[in-house]
């Protein structure tokens, strides 16, 4: 269930190696063309929950959250000043964040994970955001329970995105129909996957490839594009000479529809 392609997390920073085989596993999508993952190993926890245990060894924060696509990735962690893919809500911070890497034989996942009150939290993965429950840290052992089952609704933020992207991506003037899923800084045209990233910074200060505005697109998408041979999504979308601006703009709107709910 490893997956090659561009990375979501890579921009900004990873997360508690910990969180990203919890979003692995539980991934319904990966990339834009993952594979889906078998389950972590039994335990008593209730259908869809997964538990991490970290210990520091050495210096060094290494664990496990169990068994993944026939592997045991190796999870590493430490401590971090800040999420550097995004704000997740406007004026709430997190108490604690950790960022880094589940290793396995042939693929390495960057994660980040955001603790608030109670131990409650976000785990920020390449397949997705997901609840964090029972955070705790102690003088040498990390550990928290995760909900692969479902993914972290958007937030007010994410309706601010949509919105923003929307603005960007008003005219067929300014529409990239040749997307490749490189967004650069000075870009004068966008994509669909282009607006969305450039509406994540400015709205958010970072962007993270699987936040919650960005798969709720996803969904209606593939919806739309039931049987169709997409390999990425959102690009192939763009890119389909079908695809009219007035859709793009139906797109949004129906994402911020479906975000009120």
């Amino acid at each position: 269930m490893k997956q090659r392609g561009k990375t979501p997390v890579g921009r900004g920073g990873s997360l508690a190696g910990v969180i990203l085989l919890l979003v692995i596993w539980l991934s319904g999508f990966s990339h834009d063309d993952a594979r889906p993952i078998s389950g972590l190993i039994a335990n008593d926890d209730p259908p869809g929950t997964g538990l991490c245990t970290i210990r520091l060894t050495g210096g060094v924060w290494k664990g496990s959250c169990g068994q993944i696509s026939g592997e045991t990735p190796a999870v590493t962690v430490a401590p971090s000043k800040a999420i550097t893919t995004g704000v997740w809500r406007a004026g709430i911070k997190p108490t604690a964040v950790w960022s880094g890497k589940m290793t396995y034989s042939d693929f390495t996942d960057e994660i980040e994970v955001e603790v608030y009150d109670r131990g409650s939290g976000v785990l920020r993965t390449t397949y997705g955001w997901f609840p964090v429950s029972n955070f705790v840290l102690s003088t040498n052992t990390l550990q928290f329970q995760f909900d692969s089952s479902h993914e972290i609704p958007p937030s007010e933020l994410d309706r601010k995105i949509v919105q923003r992207a929307a603005a960007i991506l008003s005219s067929d003037a300014v529409w990239n129909r040749a997307d490749n899923r490189e967004c650069a800084t000075g870009d004068t045209k966008w994509s669909i996957y282009c607006a969305m990233e450039q509406a994540t910074r400015e709205i958010t200060g970072g962007f993270h490839h699987r936040r919650p505005a960005l798969q709720v697109v996803r969904q209606i998408v593939d919806a739309r594009s039931a049987g169709r041979d997409y390999h990425h999504r959102l690009m192939d979308y763009n890119n389909d000479p079908s695809t009219s601006l007035q859709d793009v703009q139906v797109l949004f709107t129906e994402a911020l529809a479906r975000m009120t709910h």
